[in-house]
């Protein structure tokens, strides 16, 4: 593998221990409140990673860029939480990372949209094998476990279908900015974009704090956990290879979520491990197999950052990023 495809596979990982994780949290912490920490945790990490590489202009949004960055804040960071965090309250981890299986496909569609990307049959193929694999562990799942009541499955469901969505915004909509944003800084302002948008639900529903005094330490070290994990590195990472490859591998790439997500299903929450486990698994390594191997020559899309309408510039050692969308 190159690489970019390590990146994202470190990514795609650390995602994946996110509904585990906030499965966890959820049994002291509510949703505002367990997301306010997260994002306060991840905008300290990059606020100091990109205070000590202190490289490169600071970059001030225009009006369609801010417009763009709103979008990715209100959808990809605020309703995505609440959606997959009451999600992940209504179901179980294993059930909840139905909404990782579809990851792929919401991206792909959001990029074919938006972005004006092509898809070449190598990549569909991969897609197809790592989106199969990803549902198959979710559906046999769901159909195994023992869950909650039938109505509240149902409406888990339906929020982290609504999260599928958002997060595909999150992860494309950076490449709708006219002007390029280092992925380090990006992260750090959706992050205090996020964490603001928080702040005054999640100080209703702490009491302003009074209510995490008794806030175990392991949950603590679990919510600034997916502050840096999460929204740190496994995001950085993320955007630092959408400068590198298509959008459409990237969403190959996110398949692999759901594996991460239910070795620590197993591991953490005591949940079992089946068969249907073991080949979905399978299913997901060999569709990102066939994505990775394709040689980067352009077919099924140009590669983001390839010089055509973006200029000369670079800020911070990230190329700028051609868009091809029809937004304006």
């Amino acid at each position: 593998m190159r690489a970019v495809h390590v990146k994202m596979t470190v990514a795609t990982v650390l995602l994946g221990s996110y509904l585990v994780a906030s499965k966890l949290i959820l049994r002291e912490v509510p949703v505002f409140t367990a997301t306010f920490v997260r994002l306060v945790s991840a905008a300290a990490l990059l606020a100091l990673y990109v205070r000590l590489r202190g490289r490169g202009p600071a970059v001030r949004p225009g009006r369609r860029d801010g417009a763009v960055l709103f979008a990715q804040t209100f959808l990809g960071v605020f309703l995505f939480s609440v959606f997959a965090m009451y999600g992940v309250k209504f179901t179980g981890a294993i059930e909840a990372g139905v909404i990782l299986g579809m990851v792929p496909i919401s991206i792909s569609l959001v990029a074919l949209l938006f972005l004006g990307e092509r898809l070449s049959s190598r990549r569909g193929t991969g897609i197809v094998l790592a989106v199969v694999g990803a549902v198959s562990i979710n559906v046999m799942s769901s159909q195994s476990s023992e869950g909650a009541a039938g109505s509240h499955v149902a409406l888990g469901a339906l929020l982290l279908v609504c999260s599928v969505l958002c997060e595909a915004v999150f992860v494309t909509f950076g490449k709708l900015l006219s002007t390029p944003i280092p992925p380090a800084r990006l992260s750090l302002i959706l992050s205090v974009a996020g964490a603001l948008m928080f702040l005054v639900p999640a100080g209703i529903e702490s009491g302003w704090g009074a209510g995490l005094a008794q806030v175990s330490w392991q949950t603590w070290a679990l919510m600034i956990y997916t502050g840096v994990a999460i929204n740190g590195v496994a995001v950085v990472l993320m955007y630092d290879s959408l400068d590198s490859v298509d959008t459409t591998v990237v969403a190959a790439f996110t398949a692999v979520t759901p594996v991460s997500g239910t070795v620590l299903s197993v591991l953490l929450l005591h949940e079992e491990f089946r068969l249907h486990h073991l080949l979905g698994m399978a299913l997901v390594i060999a569709g990102v197999f066939v994505v990775a191997r394709e040689k980067n020559s352009g077919d099924g899309g140009e590669v983001a950052g390839s010089g055509k309408g973006s200029g000369d510039a670079e800020i911070d050692g990230i190329n700028p990023v051609t868009s091809r969308s029809a937004v304006t």
